[in-house]
């Protein structure tokens, strides 16, 4: 049976913060002062409804130098064949899928893998897709949309802020947590990719065509956004566009079964983003806009949106984003819209502070990909992967240093291709995300000390190591062995996450 309280006393606790004894006189004096629980917990003035810690910066905490981004290919090293360019495609060949099979742990009856979770595994994709074809991009769900020239009325009109404000409400209302906004200028357009998916295994010698890759361009022609059904391509109206970049939260327990199949279903974004994502865009329909959703995949880094329109920070691992309120395991999607939308800000909650002080994610890093402390520095370049290079593939415009990595951030660079490697070579098709699950911010929401570590660790750094360190002494780390059975009988909010943390209304 786990421990449901910690062992870690709160005189230690208060010990660890230094407010015990000779400590005190020091640590008040550079920790933040708390006039009354009023103020702790107070939103800011901004209709976003954050804590009063989490503030608006004109620019993100990590540096960003737009002249170093460019349009480029969007591979990964979720394709198969960047992976495998790097040991060379008989190496890999030989190497992945070794280990025992989901199918092979279920008949040893391995927790996190046993009968009922791999059912709620194939259960959890039936909602994929389902509200439409995806692949056409402008599908608005099964049911039409009257717009208002049908309706004999003319399409609304008001401030971009007002229709912010106004798509946030709604957007809400169909299923997201919050959402953030800006407008697709000069700089947002180096954020949109040249090409929308990752080739397989089959192009690892050859160029993939269009209908594989379906590139994105911005016409100089149409006025509404067109999808070729032929050659897949997707165009982009000449017409002024705003990207929305919205969160959808997952269960913040099954973040914790990582890895292994149960911990694998709580990536249920991509199942919970359907109605809100079909529902905002038939919205916008009957305002009389139009609206585009993030097909093809990887059209635009979600991430980055999440970062540049305040929802989240970036942090140690180089492809993670991290929510003051729900942590690193938030699901980010986006929209493209000709709606008038005015830029929400990016944030500075402490986070990428706390992440260069930390490094919990990487220290428990199966494939040691993440730039551990004090073994490296933020830096514009991105580090050379442990994996020497043995191919390289012939696809246009694909850099042979940091090709699944978009350049422009002073930030760590995580070695991509050897953790895609390691989760080939043991995970059997399965997903690690080690690093999401063990994350110091993840979750932590309902008791008041939790508001006073992160308000704490946003003003000051000097209790970082020590929130740092406490995370696994409380209980908050991955959960291993039985342990991870237990989540069959907890008793869970609906769909394993707190819905109300941005509510003020009606008791919340």
């Amino acid at each position: 049976m786990s421990i449901f309280h910690s062992t870690v006393s709160r005189r230690e606790f208060m010990k660890g913060l230094g407010l015990v004894s000779a400590g005190v006189g020091g640590a008040m004096a550079a920790a933040p002062a708390f006039h009354d629980l009023d103020e702790l917990i107070q939103s800011s003035v901004s209709s976003r409804k954050r804590a009063w810690w989490v503030k608006e910066v004109d620019e993100p905490t990590v540096e960003i130098d737009w002249s170093l981004m460019q349009r480029h290919y969007n591979y990964s090293t979720q394709s198969a064949a960047v992976v495998a360019a790097y040991p060379g495609l008989e190496r890999y060949n030989a190497e992945v899928a070794t280990g025992p099979s989901p199918a092979d742990r279920m008949k040893q009856n391995q927790p996190g893998y046993r009968l009922r979770d791999q059912a709620l595994a194939t259960a959890n994709g039936i909602g994929n897709g389902a509200l439409g074809d995806t692949n056409s991009n402008l599908k608005f769900g099964q049911k039409p949309v009257q717009t208002p020239e049908e309706r004999g009325v003319p399409k609304w009109t008001g401030s971009a802020e007002e229709a912010t404000l106004m798509l946030r409400a709604a957007m809400v209302f169909f299923g997201s947590a919050e959402i953030g906004t800006a407008a697709i200028d000069d700089h947002h357009q180096k954020l949109i990719g040249l090409t929308g998916e990752n080739p397989s295994i089959s192009y690892y010698d050859k160029q993939p065509p269009t209908t594989v890759t379906k590139p994105i361009v911005f016409s100089q022609t149409d006025s509404s956004f067109r999808f070729d059904d032929k050659t897949r391509i997707t165009y982009l109206p000449n017409v002024p566009l705003y990207s929305v970049t919205y969160l959808i939260p997952q269960d913040s327990e099954l973040n914790r079964m990582r890895p292994g199949t149960l911990g694998g279903v709580a990536q249920t974004r991509y199942r919970l983003r359907e109605v809100p994502r079909a529902c905002t865009q038939g919205f916008i329909q009957g305002l009389g806009y139009q609206s585009m959703l993030d097909e093809p995949y990887r059209a635009i880094p979600s991430n980055a949106g999440a970062v540049l329109g305040g929802l989240s920070e970036n942090g140690r691992h180089s492809i993670m984003s991290i929510s003051p309120e729900f942590g690193a395991f938030g699901g980010y999607f986006d929209l493209l819209t000709t709606l008038p939308l005015e830029h929400t800000k990016p944030i500075d909650a402490g986070i990428w502070r706390f992440c260069q002080s930390c490094g919990l994610c990487a220290d428990l890093c199966p494939s040691s990909s993440i730039v551990k402390k004090g073994e490296g520095e933020p830096s514009w370049e991105v580090r050379t992967s442990n994996e020497p290079k043995a191919h390289i593939l012939p696809w246009e415009g694909i850099r042979t240093a940091g090709e699944f990595h978009k350049l422009g951030r002073k930030t760590y660079w995580t070695d991509m291709p050897q953790c895609q490697l390691w989760v080939r070579r043991n995970m059997n098709g399965e997903r690690c995300n080690v690093c999401w699950g063990n994350c110091v911010f993840n979750g932590a929401n309902g008791a008041m000390i939790h508001q006073v570590v992160k308000a704490t660790a946003s003003i000051t750094p000097i209790f970082n190591s020590f929130f740092s360190s406490m995370h696994p002494a409380m209980g908050y780390g991955m959960r291993t062995g039985e342990e991870i059975e237990e989540w069959w009988h907890m008793s869970l909010p609906a769909y394993g996450f707190d819905s109300t943390v941005y509510a003020k209304h009606m008791g919340y």
